[in-house]
C-alpha cells in the first residue's frame, strides 16, 4: 500500500528519466533495511522513518535532475547516514523519564529465545569497538557489500575490511574470555 502511494506521487513528478520506477524499486528493496539501520542509532521510530523518506526523496530528485547514481543502495545509505549525522548535531540530548524507560523495555522485550540471543549480544564487548568499526559492522549486517560500506562512510574498501576484521576479532576475543571464565567458575563482568 505504501509503495503504491509512493509510486503515484513519484509518477506525477517524473520527467521521463524513469526516476519514479528506479525509486520505487529502490524503496521496495531497501526500505526495511534502511529504517533498521537508522533505528539502531535513533530511539524515535518516526524520526528514522522521516530520515529514510527524505533519503528516498533525495534519490528521486537526483535522478530526475539527471545525476548518474551507479550504486543506488550505497548512495541511499550514504545520504541517510549524512542526514542522521545532521540530525545528531541539531538534537539536544534528553533524559529518559518513566515512559522512556517503558519504551526501552518494550523495544528489547520479546520471546525468551530472543531475550537469550539479545543477552548474548549485549554481553559482547561492544564498548571496545571504535565508532567506525561499529558502523562498518552495522552496515554489513544490513547486507551492504564492502564497496557500498566504503561509499557510505567515505573510506576505502581495504579500510572497511580492516575495521570489520578488527571488530570481529575484538568481539570473538571478548566472547572467548567469557566462555573460559564461566568454564572455570569465575564471575565475569557481564554476569
Amino acid at each position: 500500500m505504501l509503495c503504491e502511494g509512493l509510486g503515484l506521487v513519484l509518477n506525477s513528478f517524473d520527467t521521463g528519466h524513469g526516476a519514479a520506477r528506479e525509486t520505487e524499486e529502490l524503496f521496495a528493496d531497501n526500505r526495511d533495511s534502511l529504517v533498521r539501520y537508522l533505528r539502531h542509532h535513533l530511539s524515535d521510530f518516526a524520526v528514522a522513518e522521516d530520515i529514510a523518506q527524505e533519503s528516498f526523496i533525495r534519490f528521486f530528485q537526483a535522478r530526475t535532475q539527471g545525476e548518474d547514481v551507479s550504486q543506488p543502495r550505497a548512495w541511499l545509505f550514504r545520504v541517510a547516514h549524512n542526514l542522521l549525522v545532521d540530525f545528531g548535531r541539531k538534537k539536544k540530548p534528553d533524559l529518559l523519564d518513566s515512559d522512556g524507560w517503558l519504551r526501552v523495555e518494550r523495544r528489547i522485550g520479546g520471546s525468551t529465545d530472543g531475550m537469550e540471543a539479545r543477552a548474548e549480544l549485549l554481553g559482547l564487548p561492544w564498548h571496545k569497538l571504535t565508532r567506525l568499526e561499529l558502523q562498518c559492522l552495522q552496515l554489513r549486517s544490513e547486507g551492504l557489500k564492502f564497496r557500498e560500506v566504503s561509499e557510505v562512510l567515505d573510506i576505502s574498501i581495504s579500510t572497511v575490511a580492516s575495521y570489520v576484521a578488527r571488530a570481529l576479532k575484538k568481539l570473538q576475543e571478548g566472547a572467548k574470555r567469557d566462555v573460559e571464565a564461566s568454564e572455570h567458575g569465575r564471575i565475569t563482568p557481564n554476569s
